[in-house]
């Protein structure tokens, strides 16, 4: 490997993991006396693939052109999802490949379902709920908001009936 790049095919390789992958980070592996430098992509999933590199600057210029988060395993270590992808993998398990999915939720939405989650006391949705399942949580959290409740007090309740709007549950 020269100090100049990647060869073409492990630069190729990384290019296709990162087109073929949603939510791809790059970590960088500093050199050690038994190993060079090599960048690990990290998909959403936990799916990985590794390749040596130059350098850690190569590294983090590389993925910086391509828009690709860049860490230092020496600072951050390894993410958790790599390591249950990997034991889904030896328990035969799915491996989760990411296929074009709806959109993912706005900051809005999200708050928004997370106050109604803890006002019901229920466990976290899934990342995107049916129609069913955000009616039936809204439902209890509307309940259990209720100013009858909360010797007249509305602050739950309209912060309910504000999050039902984000998430389209009120007209």
């Amino acid at each position: 490997m020269s100090d100049r790049g990647a060869s073409k095919e492990d630069q190729q390789h990384l290019r296709d993991f990162i087109e073929s992958r949603q939510g791809v980070e790059g970590f960088v592996e500093p050199r050690t006396s038994v190993t060079q430098t090599t960048l690990l992509l990290v998909a959403l999933d936990g799916e990985s693939t590794r390749r040596r590199v130059p350098s850690s600057d190569w590294a983090a210029s590389f993925l910086k052109k391509l828009n690709i988060p860049c860490y230092d395993t020496n600072r951050v270590g390894y993410p958790q999802r790599m390591r249950d992808y990997n034991l889904r993998q030896e328990r035969g398990g799915s491996t989760l490949r990411t296929q074009p999915t709806a959109p993912a939720q706005s900051p809005a939405e999200l708050a928004a379902l997370m106050t109604i989650e803890s006002v019901a006391g229920v466990d976290p949705l899934p990342t995107n709920p049916t129609q069913e399942a955000l009616e039936r949580v809204w439902r209890k959290a509307r309940a259990q908001a209720h100013p009858d409740r909360h010797a007249g007090d509305r602050k739950r309740w309209d912060q309910i009936e504000d999050a039902g709007r984000v998430l389209g549950l009120l007209d």
